[in-house]
């Protein structure tokens, strides 16, 4: 198979793989993730993915992806249609405007993800907040909910990205 056909199957199956197993993971261990005392950890991993991805992939075909994907989050988990498919978008411009100024090595990538998942979940929270789906004030929100995101986000980071860039590098024949 030639690279292009390659990159044209797999990262979409890549990406969905990710919008699965981030359903898979909040289903599993749910009584892990969500706590009695409030404090919320959801896995992310579609947008360690995407940010993974835009490195290997031109930036148009990035965040067409990023709506198609951003479309079916929105169908399958959410039920507000426009809200992720807004955000993936963003998040693969984001990470291709950083990209542009940063050496790619495991502390920066790291780092892109922390900002984006930053700007996803706070996004939410105030699209949220204004459709009035939520009520918690912006602390409870930063300790109970973004907090434990990032930190869950991290140890995924950590044990995934070797393996998913070795996965991509191959994919995309580099």
């Amino acid at each position: 198979m030639n690279g292009k056909f390659k990159t044209t199957i797999f990262a979409p199956m890549l990406i969905f793989f990710g919008l699965l197993f981030d359903g898979l993971i909040s289903a599993v261990f749910s009584e892990y993730l969500y706590t009695e005392n409030g404090s919320v950890m959801v896995p992310r991993l579609i947008i360690l993915i995407f940010v993974l991805l835009s490195f290997y992939l031109p930036r148009n075909k990035m965040i067409l992806y990023g709506i198609i994907f951003g479309f079916l989050y929105d169908s399958y988990y959410v039920g507000i249609l426009g809200v992720y498919v807004a955000i993936f978008p963003l998040i693969v411009y984001v990470t291709n405007s950083l990209k542009q100024v940063l050496n790619p090595n495991p502390i920066t990538i790291g780092m892109m993800i922390f900002i984006n998942l930053t700007i996803l979940e706070t996004m939410l929270y105030w699209i949220y907040k204004i459709l009035g789906f939520t009520i918690i004030d912006m602390n409870t929100f930063m300790a109970g909910r973004l907090g434990p995101t990032l930190l869950l986000n991290l140890v995924f980071f950590i044990f995934t990205f070797y393996p998913l860039k070795k996965l991509i590098l191959k994919m995309t024949g580099n």
